[in-house]
C-alpha cells in the first residue's frame, strides 16, 4: 500500500527538492572523501525556514525534510536541527545548529557531526544538557563512516550548558525517529544507485541486473528502504515513543542485509571511495549503533508493549495457580 502526501506536504517536499537538486552536487575534489558537509547548503536551508517546519507544520513534515536531505551524497545536518531539537525544546527556544547528539556515558568518545556542531544535546539518562560547542573545543577524528567525527579535547563542563530535567526519554524518542528518517533517505538513494549500476555492469555477456537472483535481492533491499521510510513517518506522525523504538529497531536490525547485498552488486567496489555508494551506505552503518543500537531499541519496545506485572498482578497470578 502506498500513501500520498497532503498538498501542503507535497509543496514542502517540492520546494526542498528544488533547492537540493541545485546545491546538492558533490564537488569533484571531494569524490574520494568519506564525508563532505555542505555548509553552504546547511545555511541556505536554515535561512529558507526549513528547520522551522517541525514547529510551524509538525513532526511529520520535519521528518520529510530529514529524509529528502539524507538522499544526497553531501551531508546536511537536519536530523537534530530540524527534528530532534524543535520537538525537544520549548516553542520559544531554539538552538544554533548544526547540532550533535551525544550519549552522556560516552563523552570521551568520538561522535558524529561534532566537528561541525555549534550546539550539543547531551543525553544524561533522565536529563538533557544543551551545551554550546566552543570553537577549538573539538578534535577531528578520521573515520570511514560518512559523517564528520570528532571528540572533545577535554571533558566538557556540563555546568556551562542548560539542563532540562526529565527530557532524556523524549530526546531518545526523537533521536530514534531521526535515525530512521536519515536511514530511509540514504537507503533509498543507495538502492536506486545500485539499480542503475547493475543495468550498466555486464558479466558473461549480460547485464548483472538481468539475473533473477539479483532482481529478487534488490527487491528485498527496496522493501527494507521503503519499510524504514513508512515506519519513520509513522513514528513522527503519531508521536508515540514505541513507534520510534520500532522504526529504529527495524533499520538497525536490517542494516547488515541491506549493505551486504548493495556492496556485492557493485563488485565490492562500493566499500571503497571509487563509487558514490559509500556516502549513503556508510552513513546508514554509522546510525546502526546509536541510542544503544538494536538491542536497546528492541528492549524498549518489549518493555512498553509488555510491561512487567505489578506486585498486585503477580499476587493474583500466584492465587490463580
Amino acid at each position: 500500500m502506498d500513501f500520498h502526501l497532503t498538498e501542503d506536504q507535497q509543496a514542502l517536499v517540492s520546494a526542498l527538492q528544488s533547492i537540493l537538486q541545485d546545491h546538492g552536487e558533490l564537488p569533484q575534489g571531494e569524490r574520494l572523501s568519506y564525508a563532505y558537509h555542505h555548509s553552504g547548503l546547511q545555511a541556505l536551508l536554515k535561512a529558507s525556514g526549513f528547520f522551522d517546519a517541525a514547529r510551524e507544520m509538525g513532526a511529520l513534515e520535519a521528518a520529510l525534510i530529514v529524509i529528502e536531505a539524507a538522499r544526497l551524497p553531501v551531508l546536511v545536518e537536519t536530523g537534530a536541527s530540524a527534528l530532534v531539537a524543535p520537538m525537544l525544546l520549548p516553542a520559544n527556544e531554539g538552538v544554533d545548529g548544526p547540532v550533535a547528539l551525544i550519549a552522556g556515558r560516552d563523552l570521551d568518545k568520538a561522535h558524529r557531526n561534532l566537528p561541525i556542531a555549534t550546539t550539543a544535546l547531551i543525553d544524561l539518562g533522565d536529563d538533557v544538557v544543551v551545551l554550546p560547542v566552543a570553537a577549538g573545543a573539538i578534535e577531528t577524528v578520521k573515520s570511514v563512516l560518512a559523517f564528520p567525527y570528532g571528540r572533545f579535547r577535554r571533558a566538557p563542563d556540563l555546568g556551562a550548558g542548560r539542563r532540562i530535567a526529565g527530557a532524556g526519554p523524549k530526546l531518545r524518542q526523537w533521536w530514534r525517529v531521526a535515525i530512521a528518517a536519515e536511514a530511509a533517505g540514504a537507503a533509498d538513494s543507495a538502492v536506486n544507485f545500485t539499480v542503475e549500476y547493475v543495468k550498466q555492469r555486464h558479466v558473461f555477456g549480460r547485464a548483472v541486473g538481468s539475473f533473477q537472483s539479483v532482481q529478487h535481492r534488490l527487491v528485498q533491499c527496496h522493501a527494507i528502504a521503503r519499510a524504514t521510510y513508512y515506519m519513520a513517518l509513522r513514528a513522527a506522525w503519531s508521536g508515540e515513543s514505541v513507534h520510534a523504538d520500532m522504526a529504529a529497531c527495524y533499520v538497525q536490525q536490517n542494516v547488515g542485509r541491506l549493505l551486504f547485498d548493495l556492496h556485492q552488486f557493485h563488485g565490492g567496489m562500493g566499500v571503497t571511495t571509487e563509487h558514490l555508494l559509500h556516502f549513503w551506505t556508510y552513513r546508514v552503518r554509522a546510525l546502526q549503533a546509536e541510542v544503544g543500537g538494536v538491542n536497546d531499541a528492541a528492549r524498549s519496545v518489549a518493555t512498553k508493549l509488555w510491561p512487567a506485572p505489578t506486585v498486585a498482578q503477580q499476587g493474583r497470578l500466584v492465587q490463580a495457580r
